[in-house]
């Protein structure tokens, strides 16, 4: 959207967004966040289902109440999130269950994971805790 040439996109801007933490996102930068509203208020926070639209990659963590900041990359942007398990070029992933460790983390679901959504595609092979390089796709439901 070219919000500069629509005089109606006011307060609007591109890129990097900063809201209120709403728990301790300290040490968290490159995992996934989404938005929540905390008494009329948008603040980020961990997913907490495997179902969450979370998509925003937080770059700057911080405690609770402090100001943080995320980018939603458009679909085909590429951006690196850190992987729970492994995956290879190709591989479709979603949100980790957080069994693996923090909420906010990418996997390759396997047989059990249940239903959920593939948000991003692998470009690399990874590993566990790695920072992945992958690519925002259209959300595509799925149950395993």
């Amino acid at each position: 959207m070219n919000i500069i040439l629509n005089p109606g996109q006011t307060n609007t801007k591109l890129g990097d967004i900063s809201l209120v933490a709403s728990g301790n996102l300290t040490g968290l930068e490159n995992c996934l966040v989404k938005i929540i509203n905390t008494a009329g208020v948008a603040n980020f926070a961990l997913p907490t289902g495997i179902t969450d639209q979370a998509f925003y990659v937080l770059a700057s963590g911080d405690i609770a109440g402090n100001v943080v900041a995320a980018e939603a990359p458009a679909l085909g942007d590429q951006c690196r999130v850190i992987l729970d398990g492994t995956c290879n070029p190709g591989d479709q992933l979603a949100l980790s269950t957080g069994s693996l460790g923090t909420w906010g983390h990418l996997i390759k679901p396997t047989t059990g994971y249940g239903s959920g959504y593939y948000t991003f595609i692998a470009e690399q092979a990874g590993t566990a805790g790695q920072r992945v390089l992958v690519r925002r796709i259209p959300d595509r439901s799925f149950t395993l």
